[in-house]
């Protein structure tokens, strides 16, 4: 859902968020009616006012792991970002979650990249990237658990293409889905993104922001960590080579 309040446009700021949501993904909106939101203009606090009588938006909203109901504050559009974390619009319900056990996790990947963002809230226009300036033989991106879950699906979003790269080389193979049975263990192969296409290091094939691939495990596999591997590519500059990841989703058998 989204929400207007007049003429504005509301969204959410990870500079507003309450202390018990880490990020987006930690929050949904339990119910879009408009009592129930219960909707509360209030001063906006001196991180966020961009002029005297600068307002942000209470509502009623709940934690998505738990169910705990908690407060969350909107800032107009017009000033969402104005600190430099990130905002977001549209605001899941808790149908829309949809049973990705990924949610509650710790991500990483090779290379901390040039992009703050996440792959694990829900927003495959969003992501992260692995670049810094220089080649690598593999990228990964991964998220590890806090304990062991039985896994029938993995899905992983395409970030974006640049003209560097920020896709993975598929002339060296296609990108490999890897899980990881216990904390601190190997990483094992578990099958790859078939469908993924025939990439190079210098072309892309037409790969779409958000684009995704999954991988149906057949038998369903116990992971504390899921991770996709792959070469990156370089796009017009070969001295470097990078990739990217909009998202990284796993779904219970």
């Amino acid at each position: 859902m989204a929400l207007l309040y007049g003429p504005l446009v509301l969204a959410a700021d990870e500079a507003l968020l309450a202390d018990e949501a880490k990020n987006f993904a930690a929050v949904l909106i339990a119910n879009p009616d408009r009592a129930v939101l219960d909707v509360k203009p209030e001063p906006a606090p001196d991180s966020v006012k961009t002029w005297p009588n600068a307002q942000v938006f209470r509502v009623k909203a709940q934690a998505r792991r738990t169910g705990a109901p908690m407060d969350l504050r909107l800032i107009p559009f017009a000033d969402a970002g104005g600190t430099g974390t990130r905002y977001k619009v549209w605001l899941p319900l808790p149908r829309q979650s949809g049973g990705n056990v990924l949610l509650d996790g710790t991500e990483s990947r090779s290379r901390s990249g040039n992009l703050s963002g996440s792959i694990i809230d829900e927003d495959v226009q969003g992501g992260v990237v692995t670049f810094d300036g220089k080649s690598a033989a593999e990228d990964w991106f991964a998220v590890t658990l806090d304990a062991p879950v039985k896994i029938g699906r993995v899905v992983f979003s395409h970030g974006q293409s640049l003209r560097d790269g920020g896709w993975f080389d598929a002339s060296k193979g296609k990108p490999r889905v890897q899980v990881q049975r216990e904390k601190g263990g190997a990483w094992e192969t578990v099958g790859e993104l078939a469908r993924y296409p025939a990439t190079t290091a210098t072309s892309n094939r037409k790969l779409k922001s958000g684009q995704s691939f999954a991988l149906q495990l057949a038998p369903p596999a116990n992971a504390i960590g899921i991770r996709v591997i792959g070469v990156p590519a370089s796009g017009g500059n070969p001295e470097q080579a990078f990739s990217s990841c909009g998202e990284l989703q796993a779904f219970a058998e």
